[in-house]
């Protein structure tokens, strides 16, 4: 296998477990919600962020061992083979060359992309090349607008290197960061208010403690290259949505704040500004007190809003022990390593696909046959 079929490989395996982990997740909510999991947003949070790293991350180091010779290339078992299996012993009825498509879809579609013989193949190519350019042009100019947001505000105060600035511009608080620093942006008109300037603060500071803002970056830089796939905006606007329930959460069980004081300052600052989505607005990698744009893919801000406070305003949250988010934890990789190790290259020389070959060879046989001798009477 060249480095190109390696890397396409990989490619095609980081996109499929994303897809597999999609699954996952909506199964894994379901049941949470119904347990005592439903109000344990951070740990939700957690989880959904390790699995996200399984799937990007396994195929990777599964490919990196087959190339260091550390494993074969092909697994004993995999999900192909038990396609396979299941079709010879009847249990799965199409034509034999149908079965094969399936079975050699990524193979074949590799090798038509490192040909590049087929002129679909070459435009498809193309313009995903010209998107992934296009986006990574966009984020070159997401920096530059966040370095020139961050010019134009007022140093106020200073903790560590976290710096907190004031700036007439902005209606909503943010956090973000660049190389060795760590910033929260507040509004002028905020520091008017006493509660809401202590909500503002608390709440972005739990940002930067969660790492919030560096996941908002690495899914900025990976929009790039997964930017097709639904399951990974999918995944990214999940994990959006927890990091805003968790950290409200964090945020009344330490702050000291009581919840309506919270929902008020939450209510105030996104009243009458909720915006309709634009395409070609450039988003700056940050992470606000509410968000107010809608996007793609993504619950709606004034819903996200009204089950932040409902949240927040539910007494019944509890604490998970991390006995319980241990095993859960360990359960949900176990399931995501077995789908990472289920889609590898299965073993060409398998009893059962040496029966298949033989079943399509025949069939192959059969239909030329037909079509040279034609219909027999």
């Amino acid at each position: 296998m060249t480095l190109i079929e390696a890397v396409l490989s990989t490619y095609f395996d980081i996109n499929v477990l994303l897809m597999a982990t999609a699954g996952l997740w909506l199964f894994a909510r379901f049941l949470m919600k119904r347990f005592s999991f439903r109000y344990a947003f951070t740990s939700q949070a957690s989880l959904l962020k390790f699995i996200i790293l399984a799937a990007i991350s396994l195929p990777i180091l599964f490919s990196i061992c087959v190339n260091q010779a550390l494993l074969s290339e092909s697994v004993p078992i995999n999900l192909s083979d038990f396609v396979v299996s299941q079709y010879i012993k009847g249990n799965l009825h199409m034509s034999p060359l149908s079965l094969e498509a399936v079975l050699t879809a990524r193979q074949t579609l590799t090798a038509e992309i490192t040909s590049l013989d087929h002129p679909i193949t070459i435009s498809i190519l193309v313009g995903m090349l010209l998107c992934a350019l296009y986006m990574g042009l966009r984020s070159i100019l997401t920096a530059v607008k966040l370095h020139t947001s961050l010019q134009s505000a007022y140093p106020w105060r200073r903790f560590g290197n976290v710096y907190f600035l004031v700036s007439d511009m902005v209606r909503v608080p943010y956090s973000t960061r660049t190389f060795g620093k760590r910033y929260i942006v507040l509004p002028s008109s905020m520091l008017a208010r006493s509660t809401d300037l202590k909500v503002a603060v608390a709440h972005e500071l739990q940002h930067l403690r969660q790492r919030d803002v560096e996941w908002e970056i690495s899914a900025a830089l990976l929009t790039p290259i997964f930017f097709w796939n639904p399951a990974f905006h999918f995944l990214k606007h999940q994990i959006e949505e927890l990091r805003e329930l968790s950290c409200d959460q964090q945020v009344l069980r330490r702050a000291g704040l009581s919840a309506r004081d919270y929902c008020d300052c939450l209510l105030r600052v996104c009243a009458n500004r909720f915006e309709r989505p634009s395409v070609f607005a450039l988003q700056i990698p940050k992470v606000s007190l509410v968000e107010t744009q809608s996007r793609l893919l993504r619950k709606k801000p004034a819903r996200l809003l009204a089950n932040r406070v409902l949240c927040a305003l539910d007494c019944n949250a509890k604490r998970q022990s991390r006995t319980t988010v241990t095993i859960v934890a360990a359960l949900l990789l176990s399931l995501s390593g077995l789908m990472a190790f289920a889609i590898q290259k299965p073993n060409d020389w398998s009893h059962d696909r040496l029966m298949l070959s033989t079943i399509v060879n025949l069939d192959r046989l059969e239909q030329r046959n037909s079509t040279i001798l034609g219909p027999q009477f």
